[in-house]
C-alpha cells in the first residue's frame, strides 16, 4: 500500500471471437503455424489495458534513471526480434520478489526483485529476451484463442460493483495475471527466443546459463511471493542451463560477448532489497504504515497480503476478506454516500461511531455477484487529512459466523506512535570493491549484510568459499527491519 495507490476499475476483455480473425498463420518467430483469432491490434490494446493494471494494482519503482536503462536495453534487443514496430516498453515493477512478465502487445515488466539478483547486464537481457520471445511467439494470443474456441471464460467473474470486483483474486494482487501462466513448451519457445536475441544483440549468451542457475537457487532457498513465480511454469532451472549450454556449443558460440557486469552494478548501487517497510510491513497479523502512520489487526489465522492498492486479508477457510484502501471524496460522510451509491449496493443500516477517537462513518450492505449475494460492512476513517475506507464481506449465509470478527477488525485502525516503527526504513543493495582478496564468508565478516549468507552468495554469483580476487564490486545488503 504505497502512494500511488489510487481506483482500479476492473479489467474487462475484449470480445475475441467478434473479430473474425480465424486462421492459422505462419508466426515468423517461431516458423510454425499457430490457432490464433485476436488481431496485433486488439493484442496490442489488451497489453496495453493490462498495463495500466499492473502499473495501478502493484506500481512502479520511483527511480526514473534504472526505468530508462532497462528500458533502453529491451527496447535494443525487441529491435532484432521479429516483430520491431510493437509499442514495445520495458518497466520496473515496485515488488521484492524474483519475477518477470510480458503482456500482449510489447508490454514486458520486470521487478526490482530480480534486478537485484542479476550481476550484469547480460544477465538481465537474458530475462528480457525470454519476455520478448512470449510476445513474438504469441503465446498469450494463441492461448486465449484456444481458450475462446473451448468457451472458456479468462475474465475475473462478472460483478456489477466495482469496489468489490477488485478484491475478487487476493491472490494474484489485483490482477488475475490469468493468461501469464504459459506451458513448458511455451517457455522452452521463450529461452530459444531469448538466447536469439541475445546473440543479436551482442550479448554474451553463456550469461544465460548463469541466470537459470542462480533462479534454481532462488526457488530452493525461498520460492513463492506476490506475483505468479518466474518459475511457476518454467521447465526445471537444471534442465534449462544444460539447454543453453547444448546451444551455445550447437551454435558455435565464441567465447565473449557483451557481459557489463560493473556498469550494471553500478546502475543498482542503492536499490531496494526485499520489502519495503515505508509502504507497510506486518508484525504478526498487525500491518504497520511509517508513511501514514497508522497501524490496522487483521483477525488471527488470516492470510494478508500489502500490494500498491490496498492491504488484503483473506480468512482461514477463504469465505471472507478484509481490505484497507484510500477512499475518494472530502470526507467520510461523501465517501459512504458514494459506496452505498454503487448500482449493486444494497445500503443497511449505519452509524457515526468514532474509531479510536477519529472521525468515522460506518455501513452494513449488501451487493449482487456472479456467484451470489454478499454481504458485509465498510468504515470510512478520517485520519491526517486522507479519507480511508476498511471494507469486510463474505457471502449473505456467513455474515453471522464473521460479523464480530469484521467489526473487531474495522474498529482496531489506530494512529502508529511507535518510533521504532515509524523510523524503520528499507534494506538497499551498497557495492564494495574488494581491496585484498577474500572469501565470500570473510566479506560478511568484514561488511556485515542484514541477509544470510546464503542469500549474499546467490545475489552475487559466487560460493561461499570461493576466494574472490582483489579488484571485484560484491553486493552488501544494509539497513531493513532487522537493523
Amino acid at each position: 500500500m504505497n502512494r500511488s495507490m489510487r481506483r482500479i476499475k476492473p479489467f474487462v476483455f475484449l470480445p475475441l471471437l467478434a473479430l473474425g480473425l480465424v486462421g492459422c498463420p505462419v508466426n515468423p518467430a517461431t516458423g510454425e503455424r499457430q490457432f490464433i483469432l485476436i488481431s496485433e491490434k486488439s493484442e496490442i490494446e489488451m497489453g496495453r489495458e493490462y498495463a495500466q493494471v499492473v502499473e495501478a494494482s502493484i506500481g512502479l519503482y520511483d527511480d526514473p534513471g534504472l526505468q530508462e536503462y532497462v528500458d533502453s536495453i529491451g527496447q535494443q534487443l525487441a529491435a532484432t526480434s521479429e516483430r520491431p514496430d510493437l509499442p514495445w516498453t520495458f518497466r520496473v515493477v515496485d515488488d521484492p520478489i524474483v519475477n518477470a512478465f510480458a503482456l500482449p502487445g510489447g508490454f514486458i515488466f520486470m521487478t526490482r526483485g530480480i534486478l537485484t539478483y542479476f550481476t550484469s547486464e547480460a544477465e538481465m537481457a537474458a530475462v528480457l529476451g525470454h519476455e520478448i520471445g512470449h510476445v513474438t511467439g504469441r503465446h498469450s494470443a494463441e492461448q486465449m484463442s484456444r481458450a475462446q474456441l473451448a468457451q472458456v471464460g479468462l475474465g475475473l467473474g462478472t460483478i456489477v460493483s466495482s469496489d468489490i470486483a477488485r478484491y475478487q483474486d487476493v491472490a494474484s494482487t489485483g490482477l488475475g495475471l490469468l493468461f501469464l501462466r504459459f506451458g513448458r513448451d511455451d517457455e522452452r519457445q521463450a529461452d530459444d527466443l531469448g538466447f536469439r536475441y541475445m546473440g543479436r544483440g551482442g550479448y554474451d549468451r553463456g550469461e544465460m546459463a548463469d541466470v537459470f542457475e542462480m533462479l534454481g537457487q532462488v526457488s530452493a532457498a525461498a520460492g513463492g511471493g506476490s506475483l505468479p513465480s518466474w518459475l511457476s511454469t518454467h521447465p526445471d532451472p537444471g534442465e534449462r542451463v544444460q539447454r543453453t549450454r547444448r546451444a551455445l556449443v550447437e551454435a558455435g558460440d565464441p567465447a565473449g560477448g557483451t557481459v557489463q557486469r560493473v556498469p550494471y552494478l553500478r546502475r543498482i548501487n542503492g536499490v531496494v532489497f526485499g520489502e519495503n517497510p515505508r509502504q507497510g510491513f506486518f508484525r504478526d497479523q498487525t500491518f504497520l504504515h511509517p508513511d501514514f502512520e497508522f497501524q490496522f489487526q487483521f483477525p488471527a489465522g488470516w492470510q494478508k497480503q500489502n500490494t500498491a492498492a490496498a492491504v488484503v486479508g483473506i480468512s482461514a477457510e477463504e469465505d471472507a476478506l478484509i481490505s484497507l484502501s484510500l477512499s475518494e471524496g472530502t470526507s467520510v460522510e461523501e465517501a459512504r454516500r458514494e459506496f452505498l451509491d454503487e448500482p449493486a449496493i444494497t445500503g443497511g443500516s449505519t452509524s457515526r461511531q468514532s474509531v479510536n477517537g477519529l472521525e468515522a462513518r460506518w455501513a452494513y450492505f449488501s451487493a449482487t455477484t456472479d456467484g451470489g449475494e454478499l454481504r458485509g460492512l465498510v468504515v470510512f476513517v478520517s485520519y491526517s487529512r486522507r479519507i480511508y475506507r476498511i471494507l469486510a464481506y463474505t457471502p449473505a449465509a456467513r455474515i453471522g459466523a464473521y460479523e464480530r470478527t469484521f467489526r473487531d477488525a474495522l474498529g482496531s485502525f489506530d494512529r502508529l506512535t511507535d518510533r521504532s516503527a515509524l523510523r524503520v526504513q528499507p534494506a538497499r543493495v551498497r557495492l564494495v570493491t574488494l581491496e585484498r582478496p577474500m572469501t565470500l564468508r570473510r566479506f560478511a565478516q568484514r561488511y556485515p549484510s542484514t541477509v544470510p549468507l546464503e542469500t549474499l552468495a546467490i545475489i552475487n554469483g559466487v560460493s561461499e568459499g570461493e576466494r574472490i580476487p582483489a579488484g571485484t564490486r560484491l553486493k552488501r545488503i544494509v539497513g531493513g527491519l532487522e537493523e
